[in-house]
């Protein structure tokens, strides 16, 4: 079993980041309580404020509570929302980020929020009586941050195409949740085709097409008929392509337009519950999923500045006579060993640097974080033999 080691390895230390997690863990829960009395403001108060107020103040209004709204969603890992905004009915909200800044407000009105933190992956454009919240966490080993999936009642994903596996994995983690009174509480509208002609829009705002093969959506090919008397902006696509890759596109006319330029990885550890492809499900286009990714490389280089002073604690911990002889593995494993987490994790965080100045442009640094990053978890499992862990 693993030795039990706080900081600086003592009891004392142990007791003080306990009681440090205790007072974040009360933080955000106020935080949430504080954010729930704003959106219940937002139901109940929201006609009346259309009589009352002007259109412009309103706005503001408007757009402060759904930054509350957006923020309660985020502070929790693994949360899933559905919201009432039937009182914006006549109100299309946007989402844009540009240059590592995420913008969203009511389309038409001064009225934004800008935020350089959090990843907020969604279309560009919701016009409906819901909205759809989802966060999980993004862990490149360890965890970055978590990512929040934006959309509405009225976007429908349609999957099509021969990776199963993923599909039945996707759906899963998006099933209908009710309440005990049949009070709908999450949902994400979603169907698997044989073919993209059979898609039929009815009456959905968005129609996003997730083609899980690669094959599907090609530049230049036929739109299916149904869809051609939507706007262009209305008809979106994504195919994952071999290479962990990804390809936008969007509606022209009667064909598909290919937005990206060359291929846009996915830098992530693969397997269930892959962050970084999920993300790539709900951003309507490249520029909002490159955008947002870059967020999370500039927040996992600050984690991983945080590990490095950790495990130069661990270093000093480990490195005495005594210890050498008692937990040879331990240090072996943090210095000493030909493969040891001081080398890898420095050179993860140059790699994690240039990456977040060059993607998606240049790949060579970001397409090396996930070897390096399978290589840091290894060795953290290693240490969980016998020694304290890095995370």
């Amino acid at each position: 079993m693993g030795q039990q080691w706080g900081k600086n390895g003592t009891k004392a230390g142990q007791k003080k980041w306990q009681k440090r997690g205790q007072t974040e863990i009360t933080f955000n829960w106020l935080y949430i309580l504080i954010a729930g009395g704003l959106i219940l403001l937002f139901f109940v108060g929201i006609v009346v404020k259309q009589q009352a107020r002007s259109e412009t103040q309103l706005s503001f209004d408007v757009v402060r509570i759904l930054e509350s709204i957006i923020k309660g969603a985020s502070i929790s890992e693994k949360t899933k929302n559905s919201i009432d905004i039937s009182g914006l009915k006549d109100y299309t909200l946007y989402f844009s980020c540009e240059e590592g800044v995420s913008k969203y407000g009511l389309e038409g009105t001064s009225a934004q929020v800008e935020d350089v933190v959090q990843p907020v992956f969604s279309p560009t454009r919701i016009k409906a009586p819901r909205l759809n919240l989802w966060s999980i966490p993004y862990k490149l080993p360890y965890k970055t941050i978590d990512f929040l999936f934006v959309t509405s009642s009225t976007t429908k994903y349609f999957f099509v195409g021969q990776d199963e596996n993923f599909v039945n994995e996707f759906f899963s983690q998006t099933e209908k949740e009710l309440s005990g009174k049949k009070e709908v509480l999450f949902e994400i509208k979603r169907d698997f085709v044989t073919s993209v002609d059979v898609i039929d829009p009815e009456k959905y705002f968005h129609i996003r097409i997730v083609d899980v093969g690669g094959n599907t959506i090609k530049a230049g090919d036929s739109v299916p008929q149904k869809l051609r008397s939507l706007e262009d902006g209305q008809v979106t696509a994504v195919s994952f392509t071999a290479g962990n890759t990804a390809d936008f596109f969007q509606k022209a006319g009667d064909t598909w337009m290919k937005r990206n330029k060359q291929p846009i990885y996915l830098i992530s550890l693969g397997g269930e519950r892959d962050a970084a492809k999920y993300a790539a499900i709900f951003a309507e286009n490249e520029e909002l999923y490159t955008c947002n990714m870059k967020k999370a490389f500039r927040r996992l280089q600050y984690v991983s500045e945080v590990y490095l002073e950790k495990l130069q604690e661990m270093e000093a911990y480990y490195d005495t006579p005594l210890r050498q002889v008692n937990y040879p593995d331990c240090i072996g494993n943090i210095k000493l060993f030909p493969t040891n987490l001081v080398e890898r994790l420095e050179l993860f965080q140059n790699k994690i640097a240039a990456c977040a100045a060059t993607y998606p442009e240049a790949t060579a640094s970001c397409t090396e974080l996930r070897p390096l990053a399978l290589t840091i978890q290894e060795l953290n499992q290693e240490l969980a033999r016998n020694c304290a862990t890095l995370y």
